[in-house]
C-alpha cells in the first residue's frame, strides 16, 4: 500500500520527512552532486526533485531538453 504525501509526518517548519532507499549508483550521484555544489543532501534532494518534475512535465508536453556544451554541441537529455 502506498502512502500519500498527506499521510507523512510534517515538522513545525512545514518540512516533510521521508525515508528512502538508494541504489549504489544513486548514492554515488548524490555524492558527486553534493561535492560539486557544496549543498547538503537535503538541499540536493529538494533541487533534484524539482528539476526532475520540470523535465518530466516538459517531456509529457512533447518538449525536448538539450544540454549545450561550450563548443555549441547539443546533447539531448532523455529520462525514459
Amino acid at each position: 500500500m502506498s502512502t500519500t504525501l498527506d499521510e507523512r509526518a510534517e515538522t513545525a517548519t512545514g518540512l516533510t520527512k521521508f525515508t528512502i532507499n538508494l541504489v549504489r549508483r544513486a548514492v554515488r550521484a548524490l555524492e558527486i552532486a553534493t561535492e560539486t555544489t557544496g549543498d547538503n543532501r537535503t538541499d540536493t534532494f529538494n533541487r533534484a526533485i524539482q528539476v526532475y518534475a520540470h523535465i518530466v512535465k516538459a517531456e509529457k508536453e512533447g518538449k525536448a531538453i538539450y544540454l549545450v556544451g561550450p563548443d555549441g554541441e547539443k546533447e539531448r537529455l532523455l529520462l525514459t
